[in-house]
């Protein structure tokens, strides 16, 4: 019986394994030069962390969370997002003592969607989180951050930041109702999933897809009209600041991210490169989001990143694999080829050997695989206690003792 792999999943191996291992340790060299500290948390918490703070009444939770009971029925969830088990972490662990903490991670979320180009049932996410600030330069280094990354991955794409502002908690709670009576009075020209969020969900309708909700939502009431002047104040300042680190910028009244939790500053990096799931990176302020989990009442600012969505348009990453080959001519040499082995790899030297006793096989592998360096055992080698050092950059070759060999590479 041939076993398939669960839809929606996918391998990684070769080419596409060393994109994402050189996408992560992108993350890990921004992060040190941010001050972020790397945190890892389960793949599965308990449910109610996710319900209420994405939303009850959310996609994600209405159709997409992977929940079931344990043994004890407990009811688990695996994680469909980061931000809610890094600040579970924080509170947890007694993190958010010292002011403002920094986070960021990389791990497999879960979402139940439908299978299409740069989205899976499986992926793998970057987060940043920064706990305890309501300073905006704070929003502004999270977008910068994330500008670097993806400039540094990604130089010569085209990448686009879409921001807005929700404005506060009580401001966006009073759109929110404006909203449903707009859409209420206009529920005719809209599609029957959209209808179903006009009491409930509101917001997520700007977020549509479907063609059919376009002309509404475009003529439909701005929440920018809505918030307050320091709100908008605040606004300005950002954007200003974003066209002083020469961050590009386009203002779209109608981004309001996926979930629940966010207000104030919100923001998407975008490209037309990949179809239709066009966001590589999206995030924003959620005050108030902490406290609903069981934290003290502070504030917080964060993103996530695709990886598959970035590995997408990223071309194969150049690395180094095997610095040198072995090439032993015969079995009966495997003790004296053992020695310079050894000796390699305790120098940090990836050494390969494909386990056959053909120097023409084995030297036609090191040519196609642009090794720089082989050694040659062979009978005189062995006699002489010597290996033979072959530059196949330029054909060079030299019988060199133990020593020898590694002072030559080096």
């Amino acid at each position: 019986m041939k076993i398939k792999p669960v839809r929606g999943t996918h391998d990684l191996f070769g080419k596409e394994v060393r994109k994402f291992n050189f996408i992560v340790t992108e993350v890990k060299e921004i992060a040190r030069k941010f001050g972020f500290d790397e945190m890892i948390t389960p793949i599965f918490e308990n449910s109610e962390l996710f319900k209420k703070p994405l939303g009850e009444q959310s996609d994600v939770v209405l159709k997409e969370m992977y929940t079931f009971k344990d043994r004890n029925e407990d009811e688990l969830t695996l994680r469909p997002e980061y931000t809610t088990p890094m600040i579970r972490s924080a509170i947890s662990n007694g993190l958010l003592n010292n002011l403002p903490s920094k986070f960021f991670g990389t791990g497999q979320m879960f979402r139940r969607e439908r299978p299409q180009k740069g989205r899976y049932r499986q992926f793998n996410q970057i987060n940043f989180e920064n706990f305890g600030t309501d300073d905006f330069f704070a929003d502004i280094e999270m977008i910068n951050l994330a500008n670097q990354l993806l400039k540094k991955i990604l130089p010569n794409n085209q990448i686009t930041l879409h921001i807005n502002t929700l404005g506060s908690r009580e401001n966006l709670q009073n759109y929110k109702k404006v909203l449903s009576k707009y859409f209420k009075d206009h529920q005719n020209s809209l599609s029957i999933e959209s209808k179903s969020k006009i009491e409930t969900n509101p917001l997520r309708i700007l977020d549509s897809k479907n063609i059919q909700d376009k002309e509404t939502v475009l003529q439909s009431p701005k929440l920018i009209e809505f918030l307050s002047q320091s709100d908008l104040k605040s606004y300005e300042e950002i954007k200003d600041c974003l066209k002083d680190l020469n961050i590009s910028i386009s203002e779209d009244l109608n981004l309001v991210r996926g979930l629940d939790y966010y207000c104030h500053t919100v923001f998407e990096f975008k490209t037309d490169a990949i179809g239709s799931q066009d966001t590589l990176i999206g995030g924003g302020r959620y005050n108030g989001l902490i406290k609903t989990l069981g934290g003290k009442d502070i504030p917080g600012i964060g993103w996530a990143g695709g990886i598959e969505r970035i590995m997408l348009l990223l071309n194969d990453v150049n690395v180094i694999t095997e610095d040198i080959h072995l090439c032993i001519k015969d079995p009966s040499l495997k003790k004296h080829a053992l020695k310079i082995y050894d000796y390699l790899t305790k120098n940090n030297f990836s050494v390969y050997w494909n386990y056959k006793y053909n120097l023409k096989k084995s030297l036609s592998l090191a040519s196609e695989k642009k090794v720089k360096y082989v050694i040659i055992v062979g009978e005189e080698e062995k006699k002489h206690n010597n290996y033979i050092l072959k530059n196949l950059s330029n054909g060079e070759q030299k019988a060199l003792n133990l020593n020898d060999v590694l002072n030559h590479i080096k």
